[in-house]
C-alpha cells in the first residue's frame, strides 16, 4: 500500500512579553503548533511546544528614543503582533528608568554577570545531542580529567533535561551511586562539574515519586555541605576584596588591577549562584516531606537562607523568599528568623523592581506579622510608609498582602496613630466606597475597624462626609462590618453629633433587622453611642417602639450574649432621660433583669450594665418602688459589694446607698455590709494580704499592741464604739451591745441572726440563703 500525502503545518502564537530579570533584553514567549496533515485535509499528528526568544538591547539612556527602539525590534521580530506595540514601549521604558542612576562601570559589571550566569545556564548545551544508549559512556567520561569529565556531567544533564527519561535513569542503580559518589567526592574542586550533577538530581527532584530515591543517596546533606561550602569561599573573596583594598589606599596596587580582580570575583560569585540556585532549589523541592524538612531545619537551613538575603540577584532572592516563607508557617522557624533579624532585610526588598520577588516577599512578611514582636521591628525599620507608598500604585497586584500587613501593625493600640500620617486612610476609605456593592472587600473593612479606635484616624475618616458616605453605604449593603466601622466611629466625641441626622434611618433599620442578629448588634451599638445631653430618646422610644424588642431581647435564651449586652446598654441609654424611665418600669425590663443576673454572674461587662440599668431605675423616683419591690434585686446588690471587679463594686455602691436613703428595712444591713467590706480591706492593708485567716477568737489587732501603736491606727479606722481600758494593759474590747455588730472583731462576713422576725428583708430563708444566690 503506497502511504498517502503528508504535509507539515506549522503556526506560530505569542504568549506575552516581559523583561529579562537581570540582563538589558526583552523576552518573548510563543508557542509552536507543528501537525502532519494528511491529503483529506485531517490532522494526523501534532504537537505545541512552548519557547522564548530573548532580544539583546544595548544599554538604555535618558537620550534614547523607546518609540524608534520599538519599531526597530518588532520589524526584526514577526513574533511581536502589532497590538503588542504598546506593551512593548512599556517594557523599554521600564528597562530605562532601571538603568537610571547607574554608572557606566556598574552597567559593564551586570552585563559581565550576566553573560556568566547565560555561560552557566547554557554553555553550548543546546547544542549537545545525548542519546539513552550511550549513558555508560558517558559515565566512563566522569572517571577521566579535564575536559572529558566535565563534557560527560553535560551528555548527561542534557538526557536529564527530558523528563521522559528520568524513570529510565532512575533504576540504573550505577549510575545514581556513580553521580552521587563524584558529587560529594570531587565537587569542592571542580565547581562547574558540580553544578551540572547537582542539577541532574534537580530535574529528579521535580517529580515527588522520585524524592525517596534521592534521600537515599543522602543528595539533601550533600546540598548542604554545599552551600556552607561557598558561605566560606564568599567569606574568603571578601576579606580578599577588604585587604586589596587597603593594598589600593597604601599605593601598593593600582585602582586598574583591583577593578580587575574584583571582577573576576563578580563573575565567580555569578557562578557561585548559580550552584547555590541549584542546591536550594533541590532542597525545597525535597521539603515537600515534613520529616526531611525538619532535618534540614536542624542542620541550620533558615541561618544559610536569611544570610543569602544580602544579595542582589532577583531570580537568587526569589528562590530564598520562597523557601523562608514555606519554613514560617511553623513557630520555631519564625522564632529563629526574628532571632537573625530577618525583618530589616526583606524590608530592603520593599518595593521592588522585579515583581515577582515583591510579591513574594510581601507573602514572606504577612506570615511573620502574626507575631506581635516581628510587627513591632517591622514599623521601626520603616516598613509602613513604604507600604503606604504601594497601596497609591493603581491596579497594585499585591493589594490584599499589604493590607493583611497593615491590619496585623493596627492590631497594637501604640502603632494606630501612627497611620494618621500616611496615605492609608484615604486609600481605605476610597477601596471600600468604590468596590461593588455586592462585593465588599473584608480587608480594607477589618483595617479601617481597627484604625477608628485611634482618636485621630477617626477624625481622618469621619471628616467631611467620610462618616455619611460609609453609613449611607452601609444601610445600603445592610454589612455588618461597615456598620461596626461606624459604631467604632462614633465612640469618639467629634462624631456623636453627625449621627442626629440619621437616627430616624437607623431606628427603622432596628425592626426591619430584628430577625438579623448581626445588624442588630451593631445598629444597637450606634444608637448606644448617642449619649448627647437633652436628647429626646421619649419620642424616639415611642415613634419606633423599641421597648417591646428590647424586652424580647432580654428574653432568658433570646438572643447571645453580644446581642444580651447591647441591648441591656440599650436600656441604660435610654433612661439617661427621665421621661422614659416610667415606661421602662412598667413593661417589665427590671424583673427580667433581676432573672439574667444570676445566669449572667459570670461576665462582669453584663453585670455591670444591669446594676448601672438599676442604678438608673433607683435614681428616679417614679421607678425605684419597680426596683425595691423586686425582693432579689437588693441582695444581689449586697453580694455584689464583695465582686472582685473594682467598677462593679462602686456602681453597686452607688445604687445601696440610693436604696439605704429610701428604705428605712434595707439601710441597717446595707450599712453593717459596707463596714464589713471596710473593715476587710482595712485588715488586709494593716496585715497583709489575708492569705491566711486570723486564729479563732483573734481580734484585728496585734496581743502586745502598744499604747502609741494603738493611737497611731485610729487614722486609718473609725474605732467611736471601741473602749479602750487603760487598766487593762492596753487589752482591746468590744463592749456587749456592739458584739453583734463586730462579731468579735473578724474579718469575715456575718451570719444572719436567726431570732429576727420573719418579715425583717434578712430573716427569712426565702429572701436568703437557700445555699447561696450564685449557686
Amino acid at each position: 500500500m503506497v502511504d498517502q500525502p503528508r504535509y507539515v503545518m506549522r503556526k506560530v502564537n505569542t504568549i506575552g512579553l516581559d523583561v529579562h530579570p537581570t540582563d538589558s533584553a526583552i523576552v518573548v514567549y510563543y508557542e509552536i503548533d507543528a501537525s502532519i496533515i494528511g491529503e483529506d485535509q485531517r490532522e494526523i499528528v501534532g504537537d505545541v511546544n512552548t519557547c522564548q526568544k530573548i532580544i539583546r538591547i544595548p544599554a538604555l539612556s535618558n537620550s534614547s528614543k523607546i518609540p524608534a527602539l520599538a519599531e526597530q525590534i518588532m520589524h526584526k521580530c514577526s513574533y511581536i503582533r502589532p497590538d503588542q506595540r504598546l506593551q512593548l514601549e512599556q517594557l523599554l521604558l521600564y528597562l530605562q528608568q532601571r538603568n537610571e542612576g547607574k554608572s557606566k562601570d556598574e552597567l559593564d559589571r551586570e552585563a559581565t554577570m550576566a553573560r556568566a550566569q547565560r555561560h552557566m545556564l547554557e554553555d553550548g548545551s543546546a547544542d549537545i545531542k545525548a542519546s539513552l544508549r550511550d549513558v555508560d559512556d558517558y559515565l566512563e567520561r566522569l572517571y577521566d580529567d579535564g575536559q572529558q569529565k566535565l563534557m560527560g556531567s553535560k551528555y548527561i544533564l542534557q538526557l536529564a533535561r527530558n523528563p521522559d527519561n528520568l524513570e529510565e535513569l532512575v533504576q540504573n542503580e550505577a549510575f545514581m551511586q556513580a553521580l552521587s559518589r563524584i558529587i560529594r567526592e570531587e565537587g569542592m574542586r571542580n565547581p562547574e562539574l558540580q553544578t551540572n550533577l547537582l542539577t541532574v538530581f534537580y530535574f529528579f527532584s521535580s517529580f515527588s515519586q522520585f524524592h525517596e530515591i534521592i534521600s537515599s543517596y543522602k543528595i539533601g546533606a550533600t546540598c548542604l555541605r554545599v552551600v556552607e561550602h561557598e558561605i566560606k569561599r564568599e567569606a574568603l573573596w571578601r576579606s580578599d576584596l577588604a585587604k586589596r583594598m587597603k593594598r589600593v589606599k597604601a599605593e601598593k596596587m593600582t585602582q586598574e588591577d583591583y577593578d580587575k580582580y574584583a571582577d573576576k570575583i563578580a563573575e565567580n560569585k555569578f557562578k557561585q549562584e548559580q550552584l547555590l540556585y541549584v542546591a536550594f532549589h533541590l532542597l525545597l523541592n525535597l521539603a515537600e516531606n515534613q520529616d526531611t524538612e525538619q532535618k534540614m531545619v536542624k542542620k541550620g537551613i533558615v541561618e544559610r537562607l536569611v544570610h543569602m538575603l544580602d544579595r542582589h540577584n532577583h531570580e537568587f532572592l526569589v528562590l530564598m523568599v520562597t523557601f523562608l516563607k514555606r519554613l514560617s508557617i511553623h513557630k520555631e522557624n519564625k522564632d529563629k528568623m526574628a532571632e537573625l533579624e530577618v525583618v530589616p532585610k526583606l524590608v530592603r526588598l520593599i518595593p521592588h523592581e522585579n515583581a515577582t520577588l515583591e510579591t513574594v516577599t510581601l507573602r514572606l512578611l504577612v506570615n511573620l506579622s502574626f507575631d506581635m514582636r516581628l510587627r513591632a521591628r517591622m514599623v521601626e525599620v520603616g516598613l509602613l510608609p513604604k507600604l503606604s507608598g504601594l497601596l497609591q500604585q493603581e491596579d497594585q497586584p499585591n493589594l490584599a498582602s499589604i493590607i493583611i500587613v497593615l491590619y496585623h501593625i493596627s492590631m497594637d493600640d501604640k502603632h494606630k496613630p501612627l497611620f494618621a500620617g500616611t496615605e492609608v486612610i484615604p486609600v481605605v476609605m476610597r477601596l471600600m466606597l468604590t468596590c461593588p456593592e455586592d462585593n465588599v472587600e473584608l480587608e480594607p473593612v477589618s483595617l479601617a475597624i481597627n484604625l477608628a479606635k485611634d482618636q485621630k484616624c477617626a477624625a481622618l475618616m469621619s471628616d467631611g462626609k467620610g462618616l455619611a458616605l460609609l453609613l449611607k453605604r452601609a444601610l445600603k449593603t445592610k454589612d455588618p462590618l461597615l456598620l461596626k466601622l461606624v459604631r467604632n466611629l462614633c465612640s469618639h466625641p467629634h462624631s456623636k453629633d453627625r449621627l442626629l441626622d440619621f437616627i430616624d434611618p437607623l431606628a427603622q433599620h432596628v425592626h426591619e433587622s430584628a430577625d438579623d442578629p448581626d445588624m442588630l448588634v451593631e445598629l444597637l451599638g450606634i444608637l448606644n453611642s448617642l449619649d448627647i445631653p437633652d436628647f429626646d430618646y421619649l419620642q424616639l422610644v415611642e415613634e419606633y417602639t423599641l421597648l417591646p424588642l428590647l424586652q424580647r431581647l432580654l428574653t432568658p435564651g433570646a438572643a447571645e450574649d453580644d446581642l444580651f449586652l447591647e441591648a441591656v446598654i440599650m436600656v441604660g441609654t435610654i433612661l439617661t432621660d427621665p421621661a422614659c424611665a416610667p415606661q421602662v418600669a412598667e413593661c417589665g425590663i427590671a424583673s427580667q433583669l433581676v432573672g439574667m443576673l444570676k445566669d449572667k454572674q459570670e461576665d462582669d461587662e453584663i453585670v455591670l450594665q444591669i446594676v448601672y440599668v438599676w442604678n438608673k431605675l433607683l435614681y428616679y423616683s417614679s421607678t425605684r418602688a419597680v426596683v425595691l419591690s423586686e425582693p432579689q434585686a437588693v441582695l444581689y446588690l449586697l453580694d455584689l459589694m464583695h465582686d472582685q471587679n473594682d467598677i462593679i463594686r462602686k456602681v453597686c455602691n452607688s445604687a445601696l446607698d440610693i436604696v439605704a436613703e429610701c428604705d428605712e428595712s434595707w439601710a441597717s444591713e446595707i450599712r453593717m455590709r459596707q463596714f464589713q467590706v471596710h473593715n476587710a480591706g482595712w485588715i488586709e492593708a494593716v496585715f497583709g494580704t489575708g492569705d491566711e485567716p486570723l486564729p479563732e477568737g483573734e481580734l484585728y489587732y496585734d496581743e502586745e499592741m502598744h499604747d502609741d501603736d494603738f493611737l497611731r491606727y485610729q487614722n486609718v479606722q473609725d474605732i467611736d464604739d471601741v473602749n479602750y481600758d487603760e487598766n487593762d494593759e492596753g487589752d482591746l474590747f468590744i463592749d456587749e451591745e456592739d458584739e453583734d455588730r463586730y462579731n468579735g472583731g473578724r474579718s469575715v462576713p456575718l451570719p444572719f441572726d436567726e431570732d429576727l422576725p420573719d418579715d425583717h428583708p434578712r430573716g427569712s430563708d426565702d429572701h436568703y440563703d437557700d445555699g447561696g444566690l450564685w449557686d
